[in-house]
């Protein structure tokens, strides 16, 4: 590996070199940030690719300046909070918005957590940030969103958050069981938790932030490893779930729902319409406190019913939220637009409808 310095003075760029893959993914986070979400949705997406029989490599934050020698045939970057170069010229370009696009100004500063969610309303179609015109391909996850976009003369493909069934899936584990679980940072308001709390439920709470805020008997920890994880949502009845202000605007479903449901546990979330269009009635949702309140005490109390729910849901996030899923999607937009395509022969004729959704 070698580095070439950056000089602004000289106008020279510093580049590392990486061994040849048909895929590179940009990570929005740095390589050792394992604790962080974001993360783990690069690393279950290579895996996804991977799957397919398709190489990949991930470039972290650190790192979007790597060479690739010789250069991969598409680069998806991940789009988090951090404010992506211009991609390279050569292959396929692919923008992945797995929730809404940080909000910048004139400054171009990355915005912290608190800053994004007490934000204004965005103008209309403001959070693209003009990073569309960057890209050969842009990926959504959220439908509403894609309309509006495809709506405004902006092509976007609808590509969902997803899970990783090699990690989430049903393993019971009665030192980690619980009635009610929520895993979560205090990040912003937390309607799930609070509203459960507020209504005497006891919730088994895991994330950061919490301490004197949630009673000290229910606080169990900060973090749970990415890979123990299912563990945990599997020995629940319960997982509760809710969503960021921005990502609940804009239809974004995050992937706690994927992950969860793929352990079996049964989740209760805030409602969103994506989610009902998604999952019928497998999922139960809440609009407010009472109705929640009403929700826990139902099924905790009426098991069988709880585990069938939960059943069909999971039957769901299989077939069609998975890591492979959505990496035969994106190579499948790359094959319809006919720009280079990779690996055609892995990719599932079946999903040529699924393609004009």
């Amino acid at each position: 590996m070698w580095r070439i310095l950056f000089g602004a003075v000289l106008g020279l760029v510093f580049v590392s070199q990486s061994k040849a893959a048909d895929v590179v993914l940009k990570s929005t986070t740095y390589r050792e940030e394992t604790h962080i979400g974001d993360y783990w949705i690069a690393e279950d997406l290579s895996r996804g690719f991977q799957k397919m029989g398709i190489s990949t490599i991930i470039d972290y934050r650190d790192e979007y300046h790597r060479q690739h020698d010789p250069h991969p045939k598409m680069s998806i970057y991940m789009r988090g909070y951090t404010k992506f170069i211009p991609p390279y010229d050569a292959g396929i370009t692919v923008l992945y918005c797995y929730y809404p696009m940080a909000y910048f100004r004139h400054s171009g500063q990355k915005k912290s957590k608190n800053v994004l969610n007490s934000r204004s309303s965005m103008p209309y179609l403001a959070s693209l940030d003009d990073d569309w015109q960057n890209f050969d391909i842009i990926a959504v996850a959220s439908s509403s969103y894609t309309k509006k976009l495809n709506d405004a003369g902006i092509s976007a493909y609808y590509v969902p958050q997803f899970t990783n069934p090699a990690k989430f899936y049903p393993q019971y584990d009665p030192k980690v069981a619980n009635d009610i679980l929520f895993v979560g940072s205090n990040w912003h308001y937390r309607t799930s938790l609070h509203y459960a709390i507020d209504s005497g439920f006891d919730v088994a709470v895991y994330g950061y932030n919490w301490q004197n805020v949630v009673p000290s008997d229910m606080y169990k920890g900060q973090y749970i490893e990415n890979q123990d994880l299912h563990r945990y949502y599997s020995s629940a009845k319960i997982v509760l779930n809710d969503h960021r202000p921005d990502m609940k605007e804009f239809g974004f479903i995050n992937n706690r729902i994927y992950d969860a449901t793929a352990s079996g546990a049964l989740v209760i979330s805030d409602y969103m319409p994506e989610i009902k269009q998604a999952y019928g009635d497998s999922i139960p949702m809440y609009r407010n406190q009472k109705e929640l309140a009403h929700l826990l005490r139902y099924y905790l109390s009426h098991d069988a019913e709880r585990q069938e729910k939960a059943r069909r849901a999971r039957q769901i996030t299989l077939q069609n939220f998975t890591n492979v899923a959505v990496a035969q999607k994106i190579n499948g937009i790359a094959r319809k637009m006919s720009i280079n395509s990779i690996k055609i022969d892995k990719y599932p004729k079946e999903l040529d409808t699924k393609l004009k959704e």
